[in-house]
């Protein structure tokens, strides 16, 4: 069996660089603007009542950890209902775009998985019923993430609104 060499078209070859440019401003930017969790305004506060006050940044540190927590899972579930939402085909291209280099096998099994398959309407209607209810759930739980870290951030605004009105009264 002879191996064909993968070439991958010019415009495929400038789409990868134009898409690690983006990835590339976006690092910078990110760098360049600081991360806000609350506002500029309510983060100063929070960081100069937690210098003055050891229980308030105790306190404050704890809540902004669970934040960021809520934000990272947030974000996995995301990704996920994007990938479950995504063409079965497309999902299985991603997985073999990433390989850089073909080995004889890979080469062979890739052959295999382009031939098209028949599937009974039954099968496939069952494959995409369970497809859409996992895709539900994640929905599901990504809303109640979500309004978990909104509680989150409620908590940690109030507190500092508080300890303002305290500051003030005194």
């Amino acid at each position: 069996m002879k191996i064909l060499p993968v070439i991958t078209p010019p415009e495929a070859q400038g789409y990868k660089s134009r898409y690690e440019m983006h990835l590339e401003k976006k690092e910078q930017q990110d760098e360049e603007e600081p991360a806000y969790i609350l506002s500029e305004f309510l983060d100063d506060k929070a960081q100069e009542y937690s210098d003055d006050d050891v229980s308030f940044g105790e306190q404050y540190k704890n809540l902004e950890k669970i934040y960021e927590n809520f934000a990272q899972k947030i974000t996995v579930l995301q990704e996920q209902i994007n990938k479950l939402n995504q063409n079965p085909i497309q999902r299985h291209l991603q997985l073999e775009s990433s390989q850089a280099q073909f080995t004889d096998v890979q080469v062979s099994s890739l052959e295999q998985s382009l031939t098209v398959e028949v599937e009974h309407i039954g099968a496939k209607k069952y494959k995409n019923s369970q497809q859409q209810a996992q895709i539900d759930l994640l929905v599901k739980q990504l809303g109640e993430m979500q309004t978990e870290q909104a509680a989150i951030k409620r908590q940690m605004i109030e507190m500092i609104v508080t300890e303002m009105k305290k500051r003030d009264n005194d």
